[in-house]
């Protein structure tokens, strides 16, 4: 079992990838459920469930594709790297909150950039 401060590191985490990398607006936990609002193809924003992207490894994949749309994949493989290679890992075998960590720290970076 889970103990509970790893479901709520889990729940930030997966709150600042949705905020942050997916651009997902008023993340909140409603009932026991991470609940926000995200663009529809419209552009209106609609409620939607936001997916545990720092708990499942099938959704912390969903970052890879939205760093390379974001055009940071460079810095984001750089970075994760350096992450896995703490721990003696391959970058391929980057856990959840490894990949969600890396990326949060991309767009960190990448927002001071922008500023500067």
């Amino acid at each position: 079992m889970t103990d509970n401060s790893t479901d709520k590191t889990d729940e930030q985490l997966t709150k600042a990838i949705a905020e942050k990398v997916f651009g997902w607006k008023s993340v909140r936990k409603y009932l026991g459920e991470m609940i926000g609002r995200k663009q529809d193809k419209a552009g209106h924003w609609r409620k939607a469930k936001v997916p545990n992207y720092a708990g499942d490894q099938r959704l912390a994949y969903a970052i890879d594709d939205r760093m390379k749309a974001l055009k940071v994949w460079d810095r984001y493989s750089k970075e994760l790297t350096k992450i896995t290679a703490a721990k003696n890992l391959p970058p391929e075998w980057a856990s959840p909150e490894q990949r969600c960590q890396a990326a949060l720290k991309v767009i960190s970076t990448r927002l001071l950039r922008a500023v500067r």
